[in-house]
């Protein structure tokens, strides 16, 4: 396993909002499949503290896994993101005892 990081911005035609609002528990329900997968995730917050996007950290076999799970996520099913960027990461610093040894 690897991890990836998922980086996620919201649309910005002004429709993000309503989409995030009325998406949401489906997005929650569908995110609980990976729970034991997902290290870390959570909106990202603009100044005022509103969503504009998304991250988390992920383990997967491989990016087109994890490409699969972004892309059946219901927040992408109806095109929330405007940008969408997957990496791989290599956790050093304060690395979960669970995750092999680098």
């Amino acid at each position: 396993m690897q991890q990836f990081v998922v980086y996620r911005l919201d649309r910005t035609d002004g429709k993000a909002e309503e989409i995030r609002a009325t998406t949401r528990p489906l997005h929650i329900e569908y995110m609980k499949a990976f729970r034991d997968r997902v290290h870390i995730g959570g909106p990202l917050l603009d100044d005022q503290g509103r969503p504009v996007g998304g991250v988390m950290v992920i383990d997967a076999a491989t990016r087109e896994e994890v490409e699969q799970m972004v892309a059946n996520d219901p927040f992408e099913l109806v095109g929330l993101s405007s940008v969408i960027n997957i990496h791989v990461m290599r956790w050093q610093t304060n690395r979960p005892a669970t995750l092999p040894p680098l």
